[in-house]
């Protein structure tokens, strides 16, 4: 893994440049929970719908419209006069204003948690082998979890322009996730490495590849069993779809950049530093 880290370089900064393009490129379908509007679901059968403002979305029992302005009753009415039996099922609403508060306050959700989470595992191995730099293991820990929210957000821009998927509250909490998941793989190494090297007392190649061996079968099979877990959801509960597959995208490049990306960090600068010193 050491050997061939600059291909894992270069194939994240790839990934990331792609995912940055991703945003500009592909146009965001944002849910009404972040973007403020009205939501409503009605059980019928009848599909025929013309002259409804609104993006409508149809299902075998169901239709979803979703629009800024919407009368309810009056679509309702409408389609009761082709299925008496109609009912409306659901009905969201939410302000432009509290829309923009959502926003905000999630961008700055994601910060606090990559920031904290980075302070954490610096307290955590700060007591440690002098050879190993806590700061430093946080640093590369916050990079790396930017890196894995950066590229999973990208692949999920990627798969919502073919899929149709929404941005929401939801996929944020989901991203959220991924940086609890990820960072836990990744302090599982850092661990281990750590673990070594008060053993031996030395910072070489072999320490950090060894450290990798010890710790990659757990890893490969943690993120196997969470994916296994949570990927039937994708086929028995349509709504939960873009929830799931925005969770196995980020399990995966979160074990990759554990195992890839923040061991052979952690050797780069882990070793330049203490020659510095």
């Amino acid at each position: 893994m050491i050997d061939k880290r600059y291909y894992f370089y270069s194939f994240s900064i790839i990934l990331s440049v792609l995912a940055i393009i991703f945003y500009f490129v592909f146009p965001l379908n944002i849910g009404i929970d972040l973007r403020g509007g009205q939501l409503v679901e009605i059980e019928t059968k009848y599909k025929d719908l013309k002259n409804i403002p609104g993006e409508v979305i149809t299902s075998n029992n169901s239709i979803i419209i979703k629009s800024n302005q919407i009368n309810k009753d009056q679509i309702l009415s409408e389609i009761k006069k082709y299925d008496p039996n109609a009912q409306i099922i659901r009905y969201e609403e939410i302000s432009p204003s509290l829309s923009r508060e959502l926003v905000r306050k999630s961008f700055w959700v994601i910060i606090l948690v990559l920031l904290s989470i980075s302070i954490y595992v610096s307290i955590v191995f700060s007591e440690k082998s002098g050879l190993i730099k806590s700061w430093l293991l946080g640093l590369i820990v916050l990079l790396t979890l930017f890196h894995d929210i950066l590229v999973s957000f990208g692949a999920y821009i990627f798969l919502s322009h073919f899929l149709k998927f929404e941005l929401s509250i939801a996929i944020i909490v989901a991203f959220l996730l991924i940086a609890g998941f990820s960072v836990h793989d990744t302090i599982v190494v850092f661990d281990r490495l750590r673990e070594n090297v008060k053993i031996k007392g030395v910072l070489n190649k072999e320490i950090f590849e060894n450290s990798i061996k010890q710790t990659l079968t757990r890893s490969i099979n943690t993120s196997l069993t969470a994916i296994l877990a949570i990927l039937p959801l994708a086929f028995l509960i349509e709504i939960l779809k873009p929830l799931v597959i925005t969770l196995i995208i980020g399990f995966i490049f979160g074990t990759y950049s554990s195992i890839c990306l923040a061991t052979p960090l952690a050797y780069d600068l882990l070793r330049k530093i203490n020659r510095a010193s």
